[in-house]
């Protein structure tokens, strides 16, 4: 036990020591005061060249699916919630990136996945494209859906605490769905007493073009806000769906460089889509905060 208490306290004593020294480096070395006067008041972080942003995003979730079996036959609204026992709440590695090239002119990419997986007995009886689920049947199921964001910006109005622009570009999704029955189950119409089947959508991936506006605000020497709208309707080939985003964030320059910042994103995503292996429908609704840290410069 004494070993164990010194090296922890050997370990305390190095931490402090290195935190120590990095407060030292920061406040002491030739030029801080000029670098501290010098991120006294940073600009807004819309008149940044380059933005990067990484942090985590914390959604919950409302989502269906229906599955339309190869064979033929229109498929049915299942809640991965509640009939399939997905979580409803989510976590996710965030990424943004931002490059104003020019004033009035800019590009920003997003970018996150979410997976979620789960296990429940059905409550109920339902179809999962060519399996029946009867009442008591074991459910195994996994959901991935990764999502980003490539938007061209121009600012309509650009002033030293103000930007409103407008946004066009495109959402690129990529989602699949699988679920596994066991115990009383039919697949194509066929009983299985004490079977297992499987029914997965394919990986469909999405090109979801948008158009939009945003509205970013320096309120406070170290404080930007911005509102962001985006929305699509398609209807191309064997894709078909809409599209809705809201971002509202505030970010805080800790430096002329570094900062933190937190906000609320929604997304709202119909999306359909048909190949050999039959047809699929998901909806899905997720709302939650994003935290993240970022660099410019």
């Amino acid at each position: 036990m004494s070993s164990v208490t010194g090296l922890l306290g050997a370990c305390r004593s190095r931490w402090i020591l290195l935190l120590t020294v990095v407060l030292l480096l920061f406040n002491g070395l030739p030029g801080s005061t000029a670098r501290a006067e010098e991120n006294a008041a940073p600009g807004a972080t819309f008149d940044k060249e380059f933005t990067l942003a990484l942090g985590g995003f914390f959604p919950l979730f409302s989502s269906t699916v229906s599955i339309n079996p190869s064979q033929g036959g229109s498929g049915q609204d299942v809640s991965l919630e509640d009939d399939l026992g997905l979580d409803a709440s989510n976590a996710s590695v965030w990424l943004g990136l931002n490059w104003r090239f020019q004033p009035r002119h800019q590009i920003q990419f997003e970018w996150f996945q979410l997976s979620r997986d789960g296990e429940k007995t059905a409550t109920r009886a339902f179809p999962i494209g060519s399996i029946g689920v009867s009442i008591g049947a074991a459910l195994s199921t996994k959901m991935d859906l990764a999502l980003g964001r490539i938007t061209y910006g121009y600012s309509i109005i650009r002033k030293e605490t103000v930007d409103l622009s407008f946004l066009a570009g495109m959402h690129v999704a990529t989602t699949k769905v699988e679920a596994t029955a066991s115990g009383a189950i039919t697949v194509n119409g066929v009983p299985r007493r004490n079977g297992t089947a499987t029914e997965s959508t394919s990986t469909f991936t999405f090109p979801l073009p948008h158009i939009g506006g945003s509205a970013a605000w320096k309120f406070a020497p170290r404080w930007t806000g911005d509102i962001k709208v985006l929305f699509f309707a398609m209807d191309i080939d064997r894709y078909s769906g809409h599209l809705i985003e809201a971002d509202a964030t505030v970010a805080y320059q800790l430096t002329k460089t570094f900062g933190i910042g937190t906000g609320l994103k929604y997304f709202n995503l119909n999306l359909q889509a048909q190949d050999t292996k039959g047809g699929a429908e998901f909806d899905y609704q997720f709302f939650g905060p994003v935290i993240f840290g970022f660099a410019s410069f």
